[in-house]
């Protein structure tokens, strides 16, 4: 049995992650919803999970007869805001290793058996992290991740679900050679790059033009791969390098190209899962800019102390630096005098109840890996009495929320809204009895991906702060909204681009051994915008590819700023912003970057013909800091508030779309300032 979050292989029957600790659950065969195993029906649609599902027979040619209810709601809902755009993807290729041989020795019917088995297994595993089928080859599929579903993560996602279709067609081979005395073997592929994504349907299926080799080079990997292995490009392997443990095979002779390509062989995933991982194990830059922020936050944790509770929310968009402010807090707080206990949501995890609230409870009751679930219990009654005895009645809701198995026969006869009433007291009491004992520290990372049931339960949790020695912080971007702005003991830190000086100051920090020369740094500084990441990312990608050089103890550019991409990275994160954005407000957004990234209100609204929505839109970009106003007079005009922002979405239209509107520009101009030209 798999689990649902680090993905290791399971003995049959555990209801708790041998590796992790995470809860083993089951999935709606009706909504998809994730649910612990000992559920008789589904807390979400109803659905009896104890009837045997009438499986309809699946039609590898249409899409719609074997992509999930919840995958295909989302393809739908977001189709019209991709259709016609080029998209960064990663591409994967599987097929089985000796299909011939299986087919020249068993019967048609026998192989057709088989292959039906196997593309279930890469079905549910390429679903599991929202990859799209796109076509079943006969002995295997190509697959897509990050289109017609966005995803800044494409590339991990598409690793990740490698690694699981190679362990679970291993456990599906011992079957088939005990039933018909053969190897049964994958090969898989990956490349990313880019694709043009063409209509896509009622039926979900999805046209794409590959961008160059995208698809070829992916389907070259798969041919390379040995058996059970999986083999990836040099760009697959360049986003994904941090968070999964790859061996180099050199360079090697590719069809269709003049000179070898780099390749690797992905192995498994790593110990680092995020990005504030991956620096740390890179070597963390200087922290520097932050000592404002760093201030609220030990002023805040000082009332929290002395016993009035204190929410803060640290907001930023992706890369400005939130969870390395948290990092910081979490080392300056280090010691015994403090509790410090943080979870996180995932991207793919807003259907898995009770998410980060699961990573705190496992990090309290210290639970190890791979620990016995007479040893887990033992261990929590202990702790629990330890702080009261009255707190024994949060014993069983806890087991619940942990997959464990529940001895209390009154508590499993309570109705599903009774336990989930249980379950927010305990967490709550447990909370606030630790605190009284010592000031305690919750951190809970991006809300903006956050379960329903955390998002309600941290609601409950906020209202019971007021007198507890709690400092409760979450981290969640712009565009998350919630209820708590209106308490008095709520603060807000806004984590803005940092300003020129302290800019420089990085890049000086990242650029380490020699000077920097003013035309590097203006440029590093112009394209990322004072965003850590964006300028972590550009200039690592700037050394790596040669662009930077150094010479005479200075660092130097190589090549013109003018050829200068941005890199997949960053391309990836801002476009899968973009995309989350309701279709109007992208729409305007694709179109104001042909203009530049300054432009001009009359011009916008020339070129849309929209009238007051217009405002409307712009206001609510202004509101998820994708744009500014940049003067009002003499006329209103905006800019984006990153130019690799504004590069994205000009990136993403199509070149006759660009060149329509170009077109429309130039004609704006002429009637809006036609007493200015000559």
């Amino acid at each position: 049995m798999k689990c649902p979050k680090c993905q290791f292989d399971n003995r049959e029957g555990v209801k708790f992650c041998e590796k992790c600790g995470t809860s083993i659950e089951l999935v709606c065969a009706k909504c998809g919803a994730k649910i612990p195993l000992d559920r008789q029906f589904c807390g979400e649609c109803g659905h009896d999970l104890s009837r045997p599902e009438e499986a309809a027979p699946i039609d590898y040619n249409q899409p719609q007869s074997y992509t999930p209810k919840f995958l295909a709601e989302k393809i739908l809902t977001t189709r019209s805001s991709i259709e016609g755009e080029r998209k960064l993807v990663t591409v994967l290729f599987a097929d089985v290793a000796n299909y011939m041989s299986m087919s020249e020795n068993l019967d048609p019917e026998e192989v057709h058996q088989i292959m039906d088995g196997c593309f279930k297994i890469l079905m549910g595993e390429i679903h599991k992290y929202e990859g799209t089928i796109n076509q079943f080859t006969g002995d295997g599929v190509m697959a897509l991740f990050g289109a017609p579903v966005a995803h800044e993560d494409h590339a991990q996602r598409a690793c990740h679900a490698a690694l699981s279709i190679q362990k679970a067609v291993g456990e599906y081979e011992q079957k088939i050679k005990k039933d018909h005395g053969l190897d049964f073997k994958m090969r898989v592929g990956l490349n990313s790059g880019p694709v043009i994504v063409g209509a896509i349907g009622d039926d979900l299926r999805m046209d794409y033009t590959a961008v160059g080799d995208t698809t070829n080079l992916a389907s070259r990997m798969e041919g390379m791969a040995g058996s059970g292995a999986v083999m990836v490009s040099t760009d697959t392997y360049k986003m994904a390098r941090d968070f999964f443990v790859f061996e180099s095979v050199g360079k090697v002779p590719i069809k269709g190209k003049e000179k070898p390509q780099e390749a690797y062989e992905l192995i498994k995933a790593s110990e680092v899962e995020t990005r504030i991982e991956a620096a740390a194990a890179r070597g963390l830059t200087k922290f520097v800019g932050r000592g404002q922020e760093m201030q609220v936050l030990k002023a805040a944790f000082e009332k929290a102390k002395s016993g009035s509770g204190q929410v803060v929310g640290i907001v930023g968009e992706a890369g400005v630096g939130k969870s390395r402010i948290l990092l910081e807090v979490r080392n300056m707080l280090s010691g015994d005098e403090n509790t410090y206990l943080e979870g996180r949501c995932l991207h793919y995890g807003g259907v898995m109840a009770y998410l980060p609230m699961l990573d705190i409870l496992r990090l309290y009751f210290e639970i190890k890996e791979g620990e016995q679930e007479l040893e887990i219990k033992k261990n929590m009654k202990e702790k629990i009495l330890q702080l009261h005895e009255k707190l024994q009645n949060a014993l069983s809701p806890f087991q619940d929320l942990l997959s464990l198995k529940i001895e209390d026969e009154a508590y499993l006869k309570l109705e599903p809204q009774q336990k989930r009433e249980r379950t927010f007291e305990a967490l709550r009491d447990l909370f606030v009895r630790a605190s009284q004992h010592k000031p305690l520290v919750l951190a809970v990372e991006d809300l903006h991906w956050i379960d329903k049931t955390t998002e309600e339960f941290l609601d409950y949790l906020i209202g019971s702060l007021a007198n507890a020695r709690i400092l409760l912080i979450l981290l969640y971007r712009p565009e998350y909204n919630h209820l708590w702005g209106s308490k008095s003991y709520y603060t807000k830190i806004g984590v803005d681009q940092l300003s020129t000086p302290t800019s420089v100051e990085l890049v000086q920090s990242i650029l380490e051994g020699g000077d920097v020369v003013p035309e590097l740094r203006e440029l590093i500084l112009n394209r990322t915008g004072g965003n850590p990441l964006f300028m972590e990312e550009f200039t690592h990608s700037l050394l790596e590819n040669g662009t930077i050089q150094m010479k005479d103890d200075q660092y130097v550019l190589s090549r013109k700023t003018s050829e200068i991409d941005v890199p997949d990275t960053i391309q990836g994160i801002i476009a899968a912003r973009i995309d989350r954005l309701e279709e109007n407000l992208k729409r305007t957004m694709q179109v104001a970057s042909v203009i530049g990234r300054d432009f001009a209100f009359r011009i916008l609204q020339t070129i849309t013909g929209m009238k007051e929505e217009l405002k409307s839109h712009l206001i609510n970009l202004q509101g998820l800091e994708f744009i500014y106003e940049k003067r009002l007079f003499p006329e209103l005009e905006y800019i984006f508030k990153h130019i690799l922002t504004q590069e994205v979405a000009y990136n993403s239209l199509l070149a006759k779309r660009r060149k329509e509107i170009h077109e429309n520009i130039g004609k704006a101009i002429e009637t809006i300032y036609a007493e200015r030209l000559e």
